[in-house]
């Protein structure tokens, strides 16, 4: 056991089924520039893209999920992180592939109206439709609350 060789705080995470580890997806996933544009960490986000145009495009955990950096940002109303990506040339209108859902579905969804209206301003569509047919307003009269 983890006391047995000096180490307590190990026996102590291990007694309370505190997990210690995670999937290597989730690994991949905080190395992203998703999880940077997701945190709004401009530093690491601008250099991620910087180095690599093709971290724009990717999910964060090798799928095809269709889901981009940009996504990330706006559904967590990250207008910085937005605002680089879409100067770094990230597809304002690009849709996730099952859901068809655009950066401004999100940010709508969540009620960032300032991202909104950042997406809006950098040619945003607002007549696109998700898988569901919804368009980002029919979103924003979903928002969570």
């Amino acid at each position: 056991m983890a006391s047995d060789h000096g180490h307590p705080a190990s026996c102590r995470c291990a007694l309370h089924g505190a997990p210690a580890s995670q999937s290597l997806d989730e690994l991949d996933f905080l190395k992203s520039a998703c999880s940077a544009a997701q945190t709004g960490n401009l530093e690491r986000l601008d250099r991620l893209t910087a180095s690599n145009p093709a971290a724009l495009l990717t999910d964060g955990s090798g799928g095809n999920s269709g889901y981009t950096p940009l996504h990330y940002a706006a559904r967590a109303g990250q207008d910085q992180a937005v605002e680089l990506l879409l100067q770094r040339g990230a597809e304002v209108n690009r849709q996730t592939t099952a859901g068809r859902a655009t950066a401004l579905h999100r940010a709508a969804y969540m009620g960032h109206c300032s991202t909104v209206q950042l997406l809006l301003s950098h040619g945003a569509d607002p007549m696109l439709q998700d898988a569901d047919g919804c368009t980002a307003l029919h979103k924003a009269s979903q928002q969570v609350s």
